[in-house]
C-alpha cells in the first residue's frame, strides 16, 4: 500500500486534457438535442475536448449537440448566454474543484463531470450536494482514462495513470444499464 506521504515529489498538476475515448466511452448517454457546455476551458486552447464530445455524441444517430466553450471564461464567474447541461473535465486541484461544484450544483442544471474516483470518498461531496446527493448518478468505465499532458507547450499521450476516474452525474435520470461501462 502506498501513501502521499511515501512520495515527497507529488505535485498536482491540471494541464491534462480529455482523450477523445474519455468522451466516446458515454457517447450514448450524450444528448445531441441540448446545448452543451464544455465550462472548464479557462485557459486550455490546446483542448480538443468540446470537439471530442461533439464527435462522440454523432456516433449512433448522425446527428450532434450544439456546444458552447471559451477558453478565457471563468466558470465560476460567467456563464454563456444559454445553455442546457455541462459536459467537462473539472480540475484535479481540490482548491479549484470545490468551488466549480458548488457552483455546478447552483446553476441547477444536468451536468456530467469526468473526476478521480476518489473524490467520491471525500467529505466534502456530500457537503456540497446536501439533499441534492440524490440527483448523482456515477458512471464507471472499464480500466483506466489516460489523459493528456500539455508539457512545454505540446500535447502529449500518457500512460499508466495512477488513479481512477468515473462520471459524476448531476439530474441526468441515467438508466442502471449506463451505469457501468463494460
Amino acid at each position: 500500500m502506498a501513501n502521499f506521504k511515501d512520495s515527497p515529489n507529488f505535485q498536482v498538476f491540471d494541464d491534462y486534457y480529455t482523450p477523445a475515448s474519455a468522451w466516446k466511452q458515454i457517447w450514448k448517454i450524450i444528448p445531441v438535442d441540448k446545448t452543451i457546455w464544455e465550462a472548464c476551458m479557462l485557459g486550455a486552447e490546446k483542448s480538443n475536448s468540446p470537439y471530442h464530445i461533439v464527435s462522440a455524441a454523432r456516433t449512433d444517430t448522425g446527428q450532434s449537440p450544439e456546444m458552447v466553450f471559451d477558453t478565457k471564461m471563468d466558470c465560476l464567474k460567467e456563464q454563456p448566454d444559454e445553455w442546457d447541461m455541462i459536459i467537462t473535465n473539472i480540475p484535479f486541484d481540490k482548491e479549484k474543484k470545490i468551488p466549480i461544484l458548488k457552483k455546478f450544483v447552483e446553476y441547477d442544471k444536468p451536468f456530467i463531470t469526468l473526476m478521480n474516483s476518489c473524490n467520491l470518498y471525500s467529505n466534502y461531496m456530500g457537503e456540497i450536494f446536501g439533499e441534492n446527493i440524490k440527483h448523482l448518478q456515477v458512471i464507471h468505465p472499464r480500466g483506466k482514462i489516460n489523459y493528456l499532458k500539455l508539457e512545454n507547450g505540446e500535447v502529449k499521450k500518457t500512460k499508466n495513470c495512477s488513479f481512477y476516474s468515473v462520471y459524476v452525474c448531476y439530474k441526468m435520470n441515467l438508466d442502471m444499464e449506463d451505469l457501468w461501462i463494460l
